[in-house]
């Protein structure tokens, strides 16, 4: 009996772990710093990432340091835009994101 626990045990332990490295590989980020025409960083702007096929939409907001990450993105097209008031909107399209990506985005506005 207490040989089928401890292999139920090592089974149980082997499905968790096995579907939680699975799920961790399904996603990618997008990353960057925004700056203005002159290089300077802008903090408080607003990042969206779009998933063009579906239409889901996730956003952040820029640090200090106008540095942004938006992570655990399905894979797939995706746009990005980055705005702020008083500043042209930047707007990249054909984005695609692959299993595991961490792409590097800077807008300029």
């Amino acid at each position: 009996m207490k040989g089928i626990v401890h292999c139920l045990m090592i089974g149980f332990l082997v499905s968790v772990l096995g579907c939680a490295s699975v799920w961790a590989q399904g996603t990618a980020q997008i990353n960057g710093t925004a700056k203005d025409q002159t290089g300077a960083v802008l903090p408080g702007v607003d990042v969206t990432a779009t998933k063009t096929d579906t239409g889901i939409a996730r956003t952040t907001i820029t640090n200090e340091t106008g540095s942004f990450v938006v992570p655990n993105l399905a894979p797939g097209p995706y746009r990005l835009e980055a705005a702020l008031p008083g500043f042209r909107t930047f707007v990249q399209t054909g984005i695609v994101l692959e299993v595991n990506a961490s792409l590097v985005i800077s807008p300029v506005l």
